[in-house]
């Protein structure tokens, strides 16, 4: 008798199945988490915009206090009650306020050209050549609530995403 070990036909077709199931599948994990991370980062650059968003008000705030010829506290800062975006040089506060306008203005990494290098993240009128443009658009919104506070909303959009930040300032100087 003749007694050949080896593999039958279904027995090759069942393991290549299983293995094929096995590669699928962590295919499919490995493009889930890129896409997950990918998402993550994206959050996490829209956060820190966000927060950015209202330190900018804080810091107008702030230069109306010291500053000798602003008018108050509020000075700048109650004409964005519908929206806008702000164009702001970091050496100095000298903030241009321009009314929101869906779907809104994408921000860009600044270019220094003094410095060659890039540095942050910005609304610009008037981007340069070697400005970035990112996939972010920010929205602020200011409402007086009474006197001495003011209601900070700051949106972030970005894709078909929206992550929004609220904090409410004070004129703790009174």
């Amino acid at each position: 008798m003749n007694h050949k070990r080896g593999f039958t036909l279904i027995e090759m077709v069942i393991s290549v199945f299983m293995i094929t199931v096995a590669v699928v599948g962590i295919v499919q994990l490995t493009t889930k988490y890129i896409q997950n991370t990918k998402y993550e980062k994206e959050s996490y650059v829209a956060a820190l915009l966000a927060q950015e968003g209202v330190e900018i008000i804080k810091n107008i705030r702030d230069a109306n206090w010291v500053e000798p010829d602003a008018s108050g506290w509020k000075n700048g800062l109650t004409t964005c009650s519908s929206g806008c975006e702000i164009d702001i040089s970091y050496n100095h506060l000298s903030p241009t306020f321009t009314a929101w306008s869906d779907p809104g203005t994408n921000l860009y990494i600044d270019y220094n050209e003094s410095q060659s290098r890039y540095e942050h993240y910005k609304y610009l009128a008037s981007p340069g050549a070697n400005d970035i443009k990112t996939i972010y658009r920010r929205k602020i919104t200011i409402v007086e609530s009474g006197a001495d506070k003011l209601e900070i909303t700051v949106d972030v959009y970005w894709r078909t995403n929206q992550l929004t930040v609220k904090e409410d300032i004070y004129n703790w100087m009174q």
